[in-house]
């Protein structure tokens, strides 16, 4: 079945100074020519200056047409990015004018999809590609850039080699050994490797939370009761007015998140509605989603000034216990772990942020490690590490079940091959793929 030839813009939807259309598969060159009258072929990454028609004579734009020749192309096909000026009417004027020469719109991820099925990268780096675009740190940019040139995938392939080592020893024992003398003699080594592979892929699963944390960043949930300064103090670690104040107790009635990077980790400040008993309908409604906000955070932050008493939170979730307004009066209690502010006069501000920052000191990200990036790959690896774990308990008896061993470890390497891509199925390449955006 001859593939088809998909467009879409790439570049962001809006007003621009230059947006990119691109379009991938066989007849790419044959509607770029429609498109601009071009009657010369087109040449690999040498850009040309065209006129672009609509209806084959109304010319609406000027733009830079850049081709791609397959297969030296991001998607492994032919390729031609249009870049023309950023005015939404010109850019579905020209997707649709290339639609009517026989092209379709490209699915999400459509374009990485390709090149994943063209064998120009691996499932590993496609996933990085998406997790690039949303990332929220350049420390996550730096290391999913090196996961897309394919860090990842080869250190994987590594561990992959290794257990093949251990598994060709134990298929010689099988297949070919007359007596357990030599097995005996490798048992050792390979205990030693099995061990050092569990070591590697443990620490490569180690790295999921950090780079979590750095692509979706921690979400911190300011709560306490009504007017004891939560918006004032969110304002404070911003350094900016974000969220209206009043001593008016009741006035964040609805769900405020904010942005903030500390110390290079990204963070998502949220301020809710004070927590208390009222019949105001309103407020119970803010009350709800402060409860809402309080179950799916990271860290919460419980404000208390002089007068009241910290919110009782039941939840298993981190906590610092923050006592504001300390120009008023100060904190006499004996909790050691209190952070003592002044909202309003900036005392103690800064070391809450560090506190904040220091919390999670252990997520910055170990360049070293095998990035492990999402869910799909997160449970594959751990897979792998409970047939390798079973192996080396298996090798540590005095007589090993060969038979057994040898299929734990064949599975093993099957996970790990499910974990790069090298074997999947249309399920998980939907699931993969549908997170994309549209134009990537």
């Amino acid at each position: 079945m001859r593939a088809t030839t998909i467009v879409s813009q790439s570049t962001p939807v809006g007003n621009s100074a230059i947006s990119v259309v691109r379009i991938s598969g066989p007849e790419a060159f044959v509607f770029s020519k429609n498109l601009s009258r071009q009657t010369a072929c087109f040449e690999h990454m040498k850009a040309q200056y065209l006129p672009v028609f609509i209806k084959g004579k109304e010319k609406i734009d000027n733009a830079i047409f850049l081709p791609f020749v397959s297969p030296k192309s991001y998607t492994g096909e032919d390729v031609m990015e249009i870049s023309c000026h950023g005015n939404p009417n010109i850019v579905l004027t020209v997707i649709d004018e290339i639609l009517s020469f026989g092209a379709v719109l490209a699915e999400p991820g459509e374009y990485t999809k390709r090149a994943y099925l063209n064998g120009k990268i691996d499932l590993l780096q496609a996933e990085s590609v998406a997790l690039l675009i949303e990332s929220r740190s350049v420390e996550a940019v730096y290391q999913l850039s090196k996961n897309i040139g394919g860090v990842t995938s080869k250190k994987l392939s590594n561990i992959k080699k290794e257990i093949i080592q251990v598994l060709s020893t134990i298929e010689f024992e099988l297949d070919v050994s007359e007596d357990d003398s030599y097995i005996k003699s490798q048992k050792n080594t390979m205990q030693t490797t099995l061990i050092g592979i569990i070591k590697k892929v443990e620490d490569a699963l180690s790295s999921f939370d950090m780079i979590s944390a750095h692509t979706k960043g921690l979400k911190v949930v300011f709560a306490g009761k009504p007017n004891v300064g939560k918006s004032t103090l969110v304002n404070s670690l911003l350094k900016d007015d974000k969220i209206i104040t009043s001593p008016t107790p009741g006035t964040t009635r609805d769900i405020i998140s904010t942005d903030i990077t500390i110390r290079g980790l990204p963070f998502s400040f949220v301020d809710t509605a004070g927590i208390h008993k009222t019949k105001n309908e309103i407020e119970a409604l803010g009350i709800e989603k402060t409860k809402e906000e309080i179950l799916a955070a990271d860290l919460i932050i419980s404000v208390f000034c002089p007068g009241s008493e910290p919110v009782d939170f039941i939840e298993d979730t981190d906590k610092i216990l923050v006592y504001n307004k300390t120009d008023l009066k100060k904190y006499l209690g004996d909790d050691k772990e209190v952070i003592s502010v002044s909202a309003i006069t900036g005392k103690g501000v800064e070391s809450l942020r560090t506190k904040i920052a220091n919390k999670y000191s252990s997520l910055r990200v170990n360049g070293s490690l095998p990035l492990i990036t999402t869910l799909r790959q997160k449970n594959s690896l751990t897979e792998t590490l409970s047939f390798i774990k079973a192996s080396l308990e298996m090798l540590k008896q005095k007589s090993p079940p060969l038979e057994i061993l040898a299929h734990e470890l064949t599975m093993a390497i099957n996970q790990l091959d499910i974990t790069t891509g090298k074997t999947t199925t249309n399920d998980i390449l939907d699931s993969v793929f549908s997170s994309f955006c549209v134009g990537k």
